[in-house]
This record gives structure tokens, sequence and C-alpha cells, in this order.
């Protein structure tokens, strides 16, 4: 790939003149830069540079105004990118995959709707209006009145008990929970620290922001490897942890912690492997600040960027409606999902290795696979796979694949290779799967 990159057939004279002129272009002026952007050979330069990232706001700025002048555009976190900022990508593109999730944030639009009204009638749009109301048809809900839609159902992020409530609540039981393993399955990962004699105080609840600090300090002795973030749904409240976060930790030690603090709207799309989240919220607050902690998408946001554990920060005594189920739900324990009973070859060997010691669970649920048997417990819990899938060659292929993709150390025990005899067959596998001593 390397060496493709920079062969001559992609560094012709035209691309070297292109990227030539899209650095001078990009050290110009605004409204220079625009026009030196204008004459650039997009053909030449995109044959040199194929692949880019980067921002729908910066599209105009950084690209020459040509039309699909890429084989593909790509638009991410869809649901979050009003019509307009949408447009200069996808006018540059020749096909697009928009993605997005419309149980998370939505774009916010400072437009009137009377702004809106007016322009579709003057451009004689009007019957086109629910499809073009820029205010709330986002790019994603205007690709999916347009185009087939596919759902990507498998959830890779979260260990299970941070990740089902969401599911259940917002997804309809849809999300297929790929991170299930008998290590995390009864894992409690969500905590819940109720702060006392908390006011808030311009939008600040000084309170909780104490205690987040607190909590920020116990894990510095220890930082989990994919960081840390502090969140909460108001710009005061996450101004404020900021600058308490910026006066107790200097700039490598931020790093070093992999430190970010921000408001929902900030983190999305983003993750940390541990989250405190600072409700801001007091029992007295005016019902607005209430309701906006409890608007679905926001608050599906607030409790899924966490990979292995949230702390929820709160300074409510009697917290009530979606709010208050979440508190009661990280309250109870984790459940572990319910077994599949198995027959034949399958249910033999699960016999004998139990008679090994070993402890077996029949047709253990991965997302929307299941595992022949899942021997073994916690970490070293392993994956059996006693038979082709019975849906055939290509769900098997795709089952191993995404079991694999999800950490499981898979042993391929069929029935053929030990000539239908169960015993050789959980002795031999019983002998690998075995730690030592």
């Amino acid at each position: 790939m390397r060496h493709r990159a920079a062969s001559a057939r992609r560094w012709t004279g035209a691309a070297r003149r292109a990227t030539s002129g899209l650095g001078a272009a990009l050290r110009a002026g605004r409204n220079r830069r625009r026009e030196l952007l204008a004459g650039l050979d997009a053909e030449a330069l995109v044959r040199a540079l194929p692949l880019w990232v980067g921002t729908v706001t910066d599209v105009e700025d950084l690209l020459p105004p040509v039309p699909g002048m890429f084989d593909l555009v790509v638009l991410d976190e869809a649901a979050h990118i009003d019509q307009l900022r949408a447009a200069p990508a996808l006018a540059r593109a020749r096909r697009a995959l928009v993605a997005g999730d419309p149980r998370q944030l939505r774009f916010v639009s400072f437009v009137a709707d009377v702004d809106v009204a007016a322009t579709l009638h003057r451009q004689g749009l009007d019957r086109f209006g629910d499809r073009l109301d820029v205010r709330r048809s986002s790019a994603f809900d205007v690709a999916t009145g347009a185009a087939p839609v596919t759902w990507l159902g498998e959830h890779h992020r979260s260990v299970p008990h941070l990740i089902q409530f969401s599911a259940r609540r917002f997804y309809g039981d849809r999300l297929e929970l790929v991170t299930r393993h008998p290590r995390n399955e009864r894992a409690d990962v969500i905590d819940v620290l109720t702060v006392s004699g908390a006011t808030v105080v311009e939008g600040v609840n000084q309170a909780e922001v104490t205690a987040a600090l607190d909590l920020v300090r116990r894990l510095a002795d220890d930082p989990p490897a994919g960081g840390i973030a502090v969140v909460s749904p108001f710009r005061a409240q996450a101004d404020a942890l900021e600058a308490a976060l910026l006066a107790a930790f200097d700039v490598d030690e931020i790093e070093r912690l992999g430190l970010r603090s921000g408001t929902v709207h900030a983190f999305q799309g983003s993750e940390a492997d541990v989250v405190i989240a600072s409700l801001g919220l007091v029992d007295g607050d005016p019902p607005s600040r209430h309701r906006f902690v409890a608007e679905p998408n926001l608050f599906n946001v607030l409790v899924t960027r966490a990979r292995a554990r949230l702390t929820v920060v709160t300074s409510l005594r009697s917290p009530e409606g979606l709010v208050g189920d979440y508190l009661a739900y990280a309250g109870r324990p984790p459940v572990a999902p319910d077994a599949e009973p198995v027959t034949g070859w399958t249910a033999d060997l699960a016999e004998e290795l139990r008679r090994l010691g070993l402890p077996v669970r029949p047709g253990y649920p991965v997302g929307r696979w299941r595992v022949d048997l899942c021997v073994g417990t916690d970490a070293e819990a392993v994956g059996v796979v006693c038979a082709v899938h019975s849906e055939g060659v290509a769900a098997h292929l795709e089952r191993q694949r995404t079991l694999t993709r999800a950490g499981w150390r898979l042993h391929d025990v069929f029935a053929s290779r030990w000539a239908d005899d169960p015993i050789r067959a959980a002795l031999d596998l019983a002998s690998r799967i075995k730690p030592e001593g």
C-alpha cells in the first residue's frame, strides 16, 4: 500500500501541481483560499490523495468545488448533521453512504419555521416540505427516505450491564450484545454516587463537581488504558467540571490519564473506558431542567459512552421518570442470560465434560448467535463449536468471525473427528483448555 501510494501513476505532474496548489490555498486567507481551490485539478488531486477524513464544516475550505470528485463519500453521525452542512460533502460524491443513529443526539437548528416555509414556497417545493424541513429533518432522515436502510445491530463497545438498559428502552431489544462473555455477564459496572446538601447556583452544582474530582483523583493511581471522560448534560456544569480538572491536573497528568470533559453533545460519537456523569440536578430544580436531562436521545448518549465502567454522580433524592428508571436499573445486579437446550452430539459432549469437572453452559447467547457449548468460567471460558451452523456454511463463517472479533477462544470439536466418541473428544478438549497446575 505504501508503494502504491507513492507510485508514479498517482503522483503525475498534474497531481504534484494540484497538491502544491492545495498547500498554497490552505496558507491563504479564506476568500483567497476559495478562489485558489476553485482553480485546482480535482481529478489529479484525489488521484494523489485518494482518502480524505474531516468534518462537514471544513469541506468548503479544504476541497475544490467540483461535483462528484470522490467515488464515495461516507457521512457518519448523520442524524447529528443538518441538510445544509451535509450538502457540500454530498455534492462532491458520485455515491454516498450515510450512517447514523436516530436514537442519539440530533442537530440543533436556529432557522425559523416561517423562513423555511417561505423559502420552500418561493422555490415551488411546498409538496416536499416534510423532507426539506431543514429544522427537523437531518441528513440521515432524508437518506432513509431515499435509499434502502441496513440495520447495524451488533454492539461491540460496552460490557452488557452498561448497554442493556438502552438496548431495551431505546432500541426495543434490537441490539445484539456481542460483548457478552462469562467474564463480564454478571459484572456490576454502574455505580451511583449520591451527594447530599447540593444546590445549583448559576447552573453549577458544586457538590457534584467536588465529588467528580475526587473520583478522578482515585483513578489517577491506576488509570484505565482507554481513558477517563467526565460528562454533564449542562454547559455550565461541564465548564465547572473542566475548570476544576484543569486546576487539579497539569497537562502531562491529563495526557497520562487520557482525561477529557465536556457536555453530552461534545461526546456524541466518542467513548472512554471509564465515564463519570454528573447530572447537575437537584430535586427543586425547575421542570425544564429535569425534562432536558430526561430527553431520550440525550440520555441515551449520556449513559452509553463508557466501555468498562460508569459512575453517575447525582444529588437527586427522589428521581422520577427516565432518570429514576435508570438509577433503579443501576441498583439491581446484572442477570446472566439463559442457556439453550441441546441434543445429540452436543449434549453427549457436554455431559462428558461435566463428568471431568468442567462447568458447561450449552447454547450460550452472544448477540444473535449461540455458542454450542461455553466451557469454563469467567475469563477462562472458551467456546466449543460442535457442528456446522444449522443455517449453513455462510452463517457458520459469520458466527466464527463475530465471535473471534469479540475475543472468544474457539475450539472445533466435530463428531466426525472423534468417530462419534464423546469421551475421547472430552478428554482431548479438557487437556487443551485446563490451566496448567
